[in-house]
């Protein structure tokens, strides 16, 4: 005889909240994003993005605390080559779980990793320095003044000038080399795996990805950048229309129009001075990181860094950035995240 099997009504997945529950917790959620949370503290977004903005380690602290979600991390695997023996050359990484409790019981957990050969902890940004004084302030001489290199002044230099030619200059490294001191970041790999673990929890346990991603959130932590910019939780009015370029379209320009926008212009401007090429140098290396900036000179120009621009290169540059105390104009920001989001 077959057996017939009943499934009883009750198993039928129900809400465990009703309506007006749920909209109360969203609200409070809300209200305390609103006027808890800090900018460029607990969140933060990237230059040229469209993305959510990034929820930072305070903020996570924050909304557990807020939660009253106790913080527990488990290291799951790491790995310490001191001396490269294993993998050619010194290696660390870390990877934690982070358990968020409440009353005794899960109520989120996260997983996150950070290991010695990512980008920015393999690798430094190395400047020529001034064979006299010392300085990272060597920059590319003008060539109606002659040439050669100078140590600029306006950068903390002596002002002392070198032959296109001269060893003391040419030999120097420059440019993304290896980071010879590796052992320094240990600490800082070792807590950038638990942040990422945290962020990854908080967001599970709290529903927070409504208003936070953690998709970029390094552009944003790591000392060495200072990519934050205002950010508006509310939502979006209209915006008025942007401002428009010579060529008469509205910006931010798609980048194929950038590209001949700024072609024209390097063939219109005079060339820049040496102060002008310095504060473009200055705002770009501090606002992008140096594999997209290679990327943007190259689409733009075809040059391999900004070492291999023209004066009048520089001047484009200049005007298009819209400079403004060492700050790239949020137009310009937007055009750059175009040309990085997008391979060409």
């Amino acid at each position: 005889m077959n057996e017939i099997v009943t499934t009883p009504s009750d198993n039928y997945l129900t809400p465990v909240v009703n309506v007006s529950t749920a909209l109360t917790r969203y609200q409070t959620m809300k209200d305390f994003i609103d006027k808890v949370l800090n900018l460029n503290v607990d969140y933060g977004t990237i230059p040229g993005t469209n993305t959510k903005p990034v929820l930072l380690k305070p903020g996570a602290e924050k909304l557990a605390a807020f939660f009253g979600l106790a913080v527990t991390y488990e290291i799951i695997e790491k790995i310490t080559d001191w001396t490269g023996h294993e993998h050619g050359e010194p290696f660390f990484y870390y990877h934690y779980k982070t358990k968020l409790l409440r009353n005794g019981m899960v109520a989120g957990e996260g997983e996150g990793s950070c290991n010695s050969w990512e980008t920015k902890y393999r690798y430094r940004n190395a400047d020529r320095k001034c064979p006299g004084c010392g300085a990272e302030a060597i920059i590319k001489g003008k060539a109606e003044y002659g040439g050669g290199w100078i140590c600029f002044a306006k950068k903390g230099g002596c002002g002392a000038k070198y032959k296109d030619d001269d060893p003391a200059i040419t030999s120097q490294p420059a440019g993304k080399v290896p980071n010879p001191d590796v052992a320094d970041v240990v600490n800082t790999v070792q807590k950038m795996a638990q942040k990422r673990s945290l962020v990854a929890a908080v967001l599970n346990a709290t529903n927070a990805s409504d208003w936070f991603t953690q998709d970029v959130e390094d552009y944003v932590t790591d000392a060495s950048f200072t990519e934050v910019k205002t950010v508006d939780l509310k939502p979006r009015q209209p915006e008025p229309a942007k401002q428009e370029a010579k060529t008469g379209n509205k910006r931010p320009l798609a980048p194929d129009k950038l590209k001949t926008y700024m072609v024209s212009k390097a063939m219109t401007l005079a060339p820049a001075t040496d102060e002008v090429i310095a504060d473009v140098v200055e705002a770009l290396t501090g606002f992008v990181k140096p594999e997209s900036l290679t990327a943007v000179i190259k689409f733009l120009y075809g040059a391999k860094s900004l070492d291999d621009l023209t004066p009048e290169q520089f001047s484009a540059l200049h005007a298009w950035l819209g400079l403004k105390d060492g700050i790239i104009e949020p137009l310009a920001l937007d055009e750059i995240g175009s040309i990085i989001s997008n391979p060409f």
